[in-house]
């Protein structure tokens, strides 16, 4: 049972220190931001912070990492032709995800301590998609399909970026139609 206790003590205390980061990130920038500062908004002492992470970059590779296996698990489930036919159903998805963790999401991307953890998004949908197993092998090898992976991709991580730098109008279900659209014109 002490083991127990102790691992959802470790669990809390991540917790609190994630979310004292995240309150942090809304009135400053991540590199304006101490350990110091982080402990003392999560009521905890600077020795649990370093029990967990190894400094503010670990924290917010951490918070990354969560972010990307989230959105990836949401990639996982869509098979390259059934996304060809239908995408609506996994941008809505995505879109869903983003607008849950959208501050979250912001803060990071205008964090000059990171780059956008979404840039690393096209390369891990395009891989999930050539290792699908409804595509003939000879197909996956070519570079046109490999192409049109990363293109896709690439072009939906770079409109989500760019909605969320307000270059672009409208909600994330806005964007998810808008994305759909393009991938079943096929350009």
């Amino acid at each position: 049972m002490p083991h127990k206790t102790k691992y959802r003590s470790s669990i809390r205390s991540k917790k609190m220190i994630q979310d004292a980061f995240i309150e942090l990130l809304r009135s400053r920038s991540a590199d304006r931001i101490t350990v110091t500062d982080i402990a003392q908004k999560a009521g905890l002492n600077r020795g649990t912070f370093y029990a967990h992470y190894a400094d503010i970059n670990a924290l917010v590779q951490s918070i990354e990492d969560t972010i990307t296996d989230s959105l990836y698990q949401v990639f996982s489930e869509v098979q390259y032709p059934r996304l060809l036919k239908d995408p609506l159903p996994m941008f809505l998805k995505v879109s869903d995800y983003l607008e849950q963790n959208k501050e979250l999401i912001a803060a990071l991307m205008e964090s000059r301590m990171t780059n956008p953890f979404i840039e690393h998004l096209p390369g891990m949908i395009a891989r999930h998609l050539a290792s699908s197993d409804d595509i003939d092998e000879r197909d996956k090898d070519s570079a046109s399909f490999q192409e049109r992976c990363y293109f896709y991709a690439g072009g939906a991580g770079c409109l989500y970026m760019a909605w969320f730098r307000g270059m672009v109008g409208g909600s994330l279900t806005d964007v998810a139609h808008r994305l759909a659209a393009i991938v079943k014109r096929g350009y």
